[in-house]
């Protein structure tokens, strides 16, 4: 899922047209209390212990629905295997506002209780383990729509339009289900009937268009294991028309857009990119999941885009909003998050693979500016996992600085500690794990994939960049002897507490007067003031600190020392700092005075002679100079404060 916003947008004219969301007329302060009541029902969701005492085979959902209408009518079978001895109940969810008709097994009505969003089905007769069962659900009513809004009715061009998003909670709000990330619905049908105007978008592959008395009603069908939350349908006037990926084996995987009519000639110059994009991963992951039945688009009013398995619903066609709902069928739907605490095996592969995305379009024209734009949006705070220790926090789980782009983040990390044949290759091993083919997946599984790649431990890294918070901010001094020897003092300060020290090899890049010749080198730096000596072969003139941005980081300083047969050098320390600032004074030389400066050279304070240790926690975060007088000479030191 991508909301316009929370994620990263590069906005280039012939790439994204994002249109302007205009006010619900309808969203009024009794409805934002009302919903803000919904969300924490739906935020504290959990799964039922019991739910692994039967797993979903199949699923038959018959909805009747009126776009101009908030309003839904169904009848849900539930096909199912029972995984115990003497099973004589299931328990399902669905939202205490909607309405149970019945609940029916062999022609006879079952006896069920409901508690909050939760219904006990008693079966008509106790069950062995592997014996295979159903029931139907009848059931009606208004939806409850919270947090994205799982059930909304709107209008484009005045003609109403119907969708749903149930990530993460939301499906029991609008069909009764087993809402649930450790079983996936072996296989669906999906019925829809509608007034004869309007057409249904869903999950696989179209099997029959049909009108009768002024209905129109619309099956599709899904053979491949779907989480509960990637189960929707769109529904208005759409047209539709499809693009084709010729594969080498003569093979077409046909990618197919339903569409407002008012933007059919739009769309058709600007979905083409998703075969190539398809391509890509193909070439980059493995073949599209769901090959065998069809990728698609369905337009909706959201503000973004949600990953339907097999039908992505979209806002536009901006290029950076088909990356990465398109990425999603690899990461997130094929392979889906085993737990919304690791939303990043969703979120953070699927912004990645649209960094890949631009990394490899127009000849990665884009791509620095991409890599630049993501490490400023997550370095614009000091803090945030990636890990999210508050699953009732919904807004916490879609951070767009932290699940999405520092989750991104990892994946470019990795591939700098491991290189890129190491890295690409523990990405196929992953998609490839038959453990988790068309299933859930771990944190712990996509970690050991990395270090059999590898062939290391991630465990530091994973210690520092995924459950900690924060990034390291550089300090570089260097010097340079007669004999060209490079001495590099690489120093870094962490954003946030959590991390004492972040153990990364760290880019730099040296350049000669003129900048006409360059070297880079890989600096393991494992201690902080850790002293290196590098041979760059030239007079070094600066020095850049991960200038293809590498890494999660920032740079307060890279400062070239001069070498003296009798230095008398003023260190200054911790930098960047938090609170206060220490001074040492080598040699003979007398401290006199210091004084500090903002950026603007505009004076801010003089501090006593001889003070070595300065307070300065009341200063707000920022760049400043802090000029130093010694008996000797004038030092001035660029100082950050975070």
């Amino acid at each position: 899922m991508k909301r316009f916003g929370w994620i990263l947008l590069l906005v280039f004219s012939f790439l994204a047209e994002i249109a302007a969301q205009q006010p619900d007329p309808f969203f009024t302060d009794k409805k934002a209390k009302a919903e803000a009541q919904l969300f924490m029902k739906k935020a504290s969701f959990t799964e039922p212990a019991n739910y692994t005492s039967y797993d979903l085979i199949y699923q038959r959902m018959e909805w009747e629905v009126d776009p101009a209408v908030y309003y839904i009518r169904g009848k849900i079978t539930f096909h199912f295997v029972s995984k115990q001895a003497n099973l004589d109940e299931i328990q399902i969810d669905l939202h205490n506002e909607m309405v149970v008709d019945s609940i029916t097994q062999k022609g006879s009505r079952l006896d069920y209780s409901r508690n909050e969003n939760q219904i006990t089905v008693h079966l008509y007769e106790i069950l062995n383990a592997e014996q295979i069962d159903s029931f139907s659900v009848y059931y009606q009513g208004e939806p409850p729509s919270s947090g994205f809004g799982s059930f909304i009715t709107g209008t484009h061009n005045q003609i109403p339009v119907l969708w749903t998003l149930s990530e993460p909670y939301g499906a029991m709000e609008w069909w009764p289900c087993k809402q649930s990330l450790s079983d996936k619905i072996d296989s669906i049908d999906i019925i829809v009937t509608t007034p004869e105007l309007y057409r249904t978008a869903s999950n696989g592959i179209l099997f029959s268009e049909n009108v009768s008395e002024g209905n129109r009603i619309m099956h599709w069908k899904h053979r491949y294991p779907i989480a509960t939350y990637l189960v929707a349908i769109a529904v208005t006037n759409y047209e539709n028309y499809s693009d084709f990926l010729q594969l080498e084996d003569g093979r077409q995987i046909e990618i197919l857009n339903f569409v407002y009519p008012e933007n059919l000639d739009s769309a058709k110059v600007r979905t083409p990119v998703t075969v190539e994009l398809m391509a890509l991963f193909n070439e980059l992951i493995g073949e599209y999941p769901f090959a065998a039945e069809k990728y698609g688009h369905a337009q909706f009013g959201w503000g973004g885009g949600m990953e339907h398995q097999t039908m992505s619903f979209m806002f536009n066609f901006g290029f950076e909003l088909i990356s990465h709902e398109l990425a999603h069928q690899w990461f997130g739907n094929y392979i889906t998050l085993g737990s919304w605490q690791h939303i990043w095996l969703n979120e953070g592969f699927a912004t990645y693979l649209t960094g890949l995305a631009y990394e490899h379009y127009k000849d990665g024209l884009y791509w620095n500016d991409w890599r630049r734009l993501t490490v400023q949006r997550i370095t614009s705070l000091p803090d945030g996992s990636v890990f999210v220790s508050d699953t009732t926090d919904v807004s916490r789980i879609f951070n767009g600085r932290l699940s999405y782009s520092k989750g991104a983040y990892i994946l470019h990390m990795l591939r700098w500690i491991l290189g890129d044949e190491p890295f690409f290759k523990a990405l196929q091993n992953y998609y490839n794990n038959p453990e988790v083919a068309n299933g859930f997946a771990s944190h712990e599984q996509v970690v050991a994939h990395f270090e059999a790649a590898g062939d290391t431990s991630l465990t530091e890294f994973f210690n520092d960049w995924y459950y900690g918070e924060g990034f390291p901010v550089y300090s570089l001094e260097y010097s340079q002897t007669t004999n060209q020897e490079l001495k590099i003092t690489l120093s870094q300060s962490p954003s946030h507490t959590s991390v004492d020290f972040f153990e990364m090899p760290v880019p730099v890049r040296v350049y000669n007067p003129g900048k006409t010749d360059s070297v880079d080198f890989r600096l393991v730096h494992t201690i902080n003031n850790q002293v290196f000596g590098v041979d760059p072969g030239f007079d070094v003139s600066e020095i850049k600190i991960d200038p293809d941005f590498w890494l999660i980081s920032k740079t307060a300083e890279a400062v070239k020392v001069e070498i003296a047969e009798n230095p008398v050098p003023v260190h200054v320390f911790p930098n960047p700092f938090e609170n206060e600032i220490s001074i040492i004074v080598n040699g003979t030389q007398s401290l006199l005075k210091t004084s500090l400066f903002n950026s603007d050279g505009k004076l801010l304070y003089q501090f006593a002679k001889n003070q070595t240790t300065l307070n300065l926690y009341h200063l707000p975060q920022g760049i400043y100079i802090l000029k130093i007088e010694t008996s000797k000479k004038t030092t001035e030191r660029k100082i950050v404060k975070y």
